[in-house]
C-alpha cells in the first residue's frame, strides 16, 4: 500500500469506519452518501475497507448467539489483542482487517447490548398522571406522556447518540447532527434518524409511530426489513403478529399539542382517534349510511364540544353509558 493511499493515522481509518457506518443507518442521507462515494474513489483500499464493512454490516443481524456478550467487556479485550499483534505481528494483517474485525464487534454490541439493563451512567424519566419533558445534552427535547418511562445518557458521548424508550409514549425533536445518528431503542424494535420530530407510542402490544418532519427509519428488530417514513406518514407495528400496517398520522401528538385536525376524515375513523384521545369506547353503528367525511379542528376541546360538532354535521344520536359510549343514525 503507497503512502499517498493509507490513511496516515489511526484516527483516519475511525473517521472512515464511522462515515460508513452513519450511511448504512441513514441510507436515505444523501450527503453521507456521497461523502462515502468520494473517500471509496480515493484509493482501491478504501474502496475493500468498505466492502469489507458492507459484508460485515449485511451479515451481523445473523450473530444471534453474540446476545449474551456484554460489548464493553468484548471491545477491551479485542483492543488489548490488537496491540499484541501490533507489536509481534506487524506485517501479518492490513489496517482495514484490523479496521472490520473492530466494525464487526461495534456493530454486536450496536444491535445487543441495549438489551441489557440501563448502566449506572444512563438516567430514567418517569411520569405518573402528568406531561413532562427531558432534554439531552445534544440540544434533542424529549416529551413524556402520562404513564411513560424513558432511559438515557446523562451524556451522548461517542459516534452514536441512543436512548430507549421502556414504555408509554414520547415526543422527539431531535437536533440534527449527520455525523452522529440518533436512535430509539424499543424493546427489539429500533427507530434511527439524523434531525427530526417524530411520536413513538409503545405498548405490550404494538409500536406507534408518526413523523412530523423529516425522515424516520424503523427496524422492526435486527432481521426484518427497515420501512423508511417521511413527514405526514405513520405506521403500527403488531409486536403480537409481528405485522406492519401504515395508518392515518393526523392526530398523532394530540396528547401533547391538545390540538385534533380532522380532514376529510370518515366518521368511523374520527371516532377511533376521539377513543384514543380521551380513552373512551366509541362504536358506531350503521356507518354505511354515514358517508359525509368530517372537517373540523378543536383546540383544548371536552368531548361534549366535539359531540355537539358532531350533531351539527351528521343526522346521528349518541347515547352513553358507564361502559361504551354509542352513535346511531337517526
Amino acid at each position: 500500500m503507497s503512502s499517498a493511499h493509507k490513511p496516515r493515522h489511526l484516527k483516519d481509518t475511525a473517521t472512515f469506519q464511522n462515515i460508513i457506518l452513519n450511511h448504512f443507518n441513514a441510507p436515505e442521507d444523501k450527503a453521507l452518501e456521497q461523502k462515502v462515494k468520494e473517500l471509496r474513489e480515493q484509493s482501491p483500499e478504501h474502496e475493500k475497507f468498505f466492502r469489507d464493512v458492507q459484508t460485515i454490516w449485511k451479515t451481523a443481524p445473523l450473530t444471534q448467539k453474540l446476545s449474551t456478550v456484554n460489548p464493553k467487556l468484548s471491545v477491551n479485550h479485542f483492543k488489548d489483542r490488537l496491540q499484541a499483534q501490533l507489536r509481534y505481528q506487524p506485517r501479518r494483517f492490513s489496517w482495514y482487517q484490523f479496521a472490520a474485525a473492530a466494525v464487526l464487534l461495534i456493530i454486536a454490541g450496536f444491535w445487543f447490548y441495549p438489551r441489557q439493563p440501563a448502566q449506572a451512567e444512563d438516567l430514567v424519566k418517569e411520569t405518573k398522571q402528568q406531561i413532562d419533558s427531558v432534554f439531552l445534552s445534544d440540544g434533542t427535547k424529549i416529551i413524556l406522556s402520562k404513564n411513560s418511562k424513558i432511559s438515557y445518557p446523562k451524556v451522548l458521548a461517542g459516534n452514536l447518540r441512543q436512548v430507549s424508550l421502556l414504555n408509554g409514549q414520547a415526543f422527539f425533536k431531535v437536533r440534527r447532527d449527520t455525523l452522529r445518528p440518533f436512535s430509539i431503542l424499543i424493546g427489539k424494535s429500533k427507530v434511527s434518524v439524523l434531525g427530526t420530530s417524530f411520536n413513538i407510542k409503545y405498548s405490550k402490544s404494538a409500536i406507534s409511530l408518526a413523523v412530523k418532519t423529516g425522515k424516520v427509519m424503523f427496524s422492526p428488530n435486527a432481521v426484518s426489513s427497515s420501512a423508511v417514513l417521511v413527514a405526514g406518514q405513520a405506521l403500527k407495528y403488531d409486536l403480537l403478529q409481528q405485522r406492519l400496517e401504515w395508518i392515518n398520522a393526523a392526530n398523532a401528538n394530540s396528547w401533547a399539542t391538545k390540538e385534533l385536525h380532522f380532514v376529510d376524515m370518515p366518521l368511523k375513523e374520527v371516532c377511533e382517534q376521539l377513543s384514543a384521545y380521551y380513552n373512551v369506547t366509541i362504536n358506531v353503528e350503521d356507518q354505511q349510511h354515514i358517508a359525509k367525511k368530517f372537517n373540523a379542528k378543536f383546540k383544548d376541546s371536552s368531548l361534549e364540544d366535539i359531540f355537539a360538532v358532531l350533531k351539527q354535521t351528521y343526522k346521528i344520536r349518541i347515547d352513553t353509558n358507564a361502559s361504551m359510549i354509542t352513535i346511531k343514525n337517526l
